[in-house]
Order: C-alpha cells, then structure tokens, then sequence
C-alpha cells in the first residue's frame, strides 16, 4: 500500500500543475527501486608539474548514496507495458586544479598547486527510462523511448558486481547505459540460446534527449551454447548527439565502438573478460599535459577535430560459497587513452573484495579499490557520489594515483 501511495505521488508530480490528476495503481502496475551507497576512505594523489603529490577531491572518508532508481511498471495487456525509471544523484561542481611556479630572487623555483571549486552543486532528480514496450514474439520486442543499450547491460549481467563498478566503457566515458529512441530485441533457440539488441538513439545518452540531425546505433549479437559460458560481441557508430543543423557543415569525425565479452560461470565461479576498441569519442586537449577530454567528433570552430583511438580490457573472477551467500572477487582492467596523440597516456584498475548476501534484496561488499593513470591527465566516471573524479599528473610525465577502502551495499525492494 506505502508503495502504491508513493508511485502516485510521483506520478502526480510528473503530471505539472493540474486541477485533478487520477493515478490507476491497480494489480498491473508494480513499484520497486534500487540503491547503491557505501561508506569508504579515498585517498587520491595527482603530481603536479614538479612531481609533487597534492591530495585531490574526492580524498577523504565519507557515506555516498550513488544511485536511486525509482522503478515503476505497468502492463496493459499480454503485448504492451510501460516504464518509469527515475534516478537520483548528488552533483558537486568540479574542481579546478591549478599549478603555479614562481622563481625566487636566488634563482629557486617554487611550484604550488590550488583546488578551486567552481559554484554550482545540485542534487538531481531526472528520468533514467521512461518507454513503451511492445512483446510481439520472444524474437521481437521493441522498445520506444529513453531504454537500456544494447552492449552495457550485457557487460554487467556477465559481471555481476554493478554495484561496486562499472563496467569498463562506462567507467572511462565510451559508453551510455540507456538513451532516447527506438530498440528491438530477442531471444531465440533452445533456452535462449541466441539474442541480439539494437538501437537507433540521439546519441547523447538519457540525461540529453536534445533532437539531433542523425541517429546513432549501437547493436550485439550474443550466444550461450552452454548452460555455463556465454559470449556476445557489439558495435556503435555515430555522432554522439553532437551533430545538430547548427553545425552540420563543420568537419567532423565518425564515433565507433567495438565490443567483445565472454563469461563462464560453473558451480559458483564465475570468470569473465570483456575487451573494447574506441575511435573518436575523446582525445588530449593538451599535449603538454596530455589531459583526456576534448570531443573527436566536431569542433566549435572551422578547424578538423583530431582523430584518436583508445583500446583496454576487463578481467575478473569470483567465487560464492556457503549456500552463495558468501563471496570473493575481483578484478582487472587496463586501458590506453589516446593513442594516436598520447600513446603513453594509461589507466590501470584493480580491485577485490569479499561480499555477503544476508537476504535477497541486500547486498554488501568489503571492497579495496587502486587506480593509477601514467603519463596524463582523465576524467573517471566513479569513486563517489559527485559523478566522476580527475586523475592523473599535471604534465605528460607525471602520474596520478587512487587508493579506496569501504564497505559498498546494494538494496532492492
């Protein structure tokens, strides 16, 4: 009944300003949620033009709430159904990392290095999925709106961990979890042995559902021959909602993606392996401080954007035990940034952890998480709750490294 009272609620306050607003809540509609949130000590270190270390945000010990998906599903008859997915977050504004020298009188350089945070924290509450499904066969179901893309999902059902990580692409900014448009789907042969996914979207992902002047598509093709391993492999191309009639004469880039995964998962192990290969979705801004973060599909000036690529894989295992509620794992990945521009650029990722599932709906995790990026400066998507964390050293030298320990949980009611 609570749950009902709330869908409403939120429901009415999706409606605007009205003078009455009737929400039918009856047995084909169902509400639920998920949380992910944590407790931990970050400790992040980027060297400075002189190699020193300076603590960068977020360092520190603090509780995040990283995500709440509000989930609301309505099934009008056996084809079509419906849902509503709304997420929250906090939003820090970013930090600015700034390097002075300053040459004394006697000839001594002296380098400082100042954190200065720009105005601008919010908390958000947006739309995460809002679609109209449509199940017309087990081979073929469509999907009209902001829905899951093709290639993530599939990465974290092989991973199993989500709550800890992201998966590699979304983790370093090469992919969208959902976007707006339209997307088919299907499962076929004994048990499901074939499926495929794809999309055609605006490309911006869900939080940008600005029309765009061509339509991206991401599409995959996976295969579970046996009851323990599964494979899939993916491909993106587009534009990545940045080409709109505004600027469709400026010279432009092509974004693709290619994507490759197998998992095994036999008496409670489970190994898996994803790899990914990237052209122009990012590149260095600087070589001097090979700072990842300038687009590589168009410029805002009449100039050619530079074309760059980057490639990186993700290796993990574990292992439940005691009726599976008891878990060990961990995990693996490496990646290069740019390498056309900044081939030294790196990112290397660790992490491992023992987790325990008391009930179906909770989950936990006691999780040590290292980073380092070598030779440049980039921008993570994770490690706290304000969205993504800048890593790495102040010039195409110096290195960045983080260090994390905490106790992650995942609810779902």
């Amino acid at each position: 009944m609570h749950m009902r009272i709330l869908a409403a609620a939120i429901l009415t306050g999706c409606a605007g300003a009205t003078t009455s607003v009737a929400a039918d809540l009856g047995d084909n509609t169902t509400v639920g949620g998920r949380v992910f949130f944590d407790v931990s000590h970050i400790s992040l270190q980027n060297e400075n033009a002189a190699g020193a270390k300076v603590d960068t945000p977020p360092t520190g010990t603090g509780f995040d709430v990283k995500r709440f998906y509000l989930i609301v599903d309505h099934k009008f008859n056996d084809i079509w159904s419906a849902n509503l997915t709304t997420d929250a977050q906090y939003v820090a504004a970013p930090s600015t990392i700034t390097s002075t020298s300053t040459t004394t009188p006697t000839g001594t350089t002296i380098t400082s290095t100042t954190n200065t945070s720009n105005s601008g924290s919010v908390s958000e509450l947006f739309i995460k999925k809002l679609y109209l499904e449509g199940k017309f066969d087990n081979l073929f179901v469509t999907h009209i709106g902001s829905y899951d893309m093709p290639w993530d999902p599939f990465a974290e059902s092989l991973y199993s961990y989500r709550f800890v990580e992201k998966t590699i692409t979304d983790r370093l900014g090469y992919s969208n979890t959902t976007d707006w448009g339209l997307n088919a789907s299907g499962t076929g042969g004994s048990n499901g042995v074939v499926s495929y996914a794809a999309s055609v979207v605006n490309g911006g992902g869900f939080k940008n559902p600005t029309r765009t002047k061509n339509v991206d598509f991401e599409g995959r093709v996976s295969a579970k021959p046996t009851n323990w391993l599964n494979v899939g492999v993916g491909y993106y191309t587009g534009h990545l909602g940045q080409i709109t009639a505004a600027n469709e004469s400026f010279p432009r880039n092509t974004a693709t993606r290619f994507d490759a995964a197998a998992g095994v998962l036999v008496s409670g192990f489970r190994a898996g392996v994803e790899y990914f290969s990237a052209k122009n979705y990012k590149t260095v801004n600087s070589l001097a401080t090979s700072a990842l973060g300038t687009s590589s599909v168009v410029n805002t000036a009449l100039v050619a954007p530079i074309s760059d690529k980057a490639d990186g894989f993700s290796s993990y295992a574990s292992y439940s035990f005691l009726s599976n509620q008891w878990s060990v794992f961990a995990r693996y990945d490496k990646a290069k940034l740019s390498k056309n521009v900044a081939p030294n650029l790196k990112d290397t990722y660790f992490n491992a952890g023992v987790a325990y599932k008391p009930i179906k709906a909770l989950d936990f995790a006691l999780v040590y998480k290292n980073e380092k990026v070598q030779n440049g400066i980039t921008s993570v998507s994770g490690a706290d709750a304000n969205g993504s964390y800048t890593i790495g050293g102040a010039n195409n030298t110096r290195d960045g490294k983080l260090d994390e320990i905490g106790l992650y949980a995942q609810w779902s009611f």
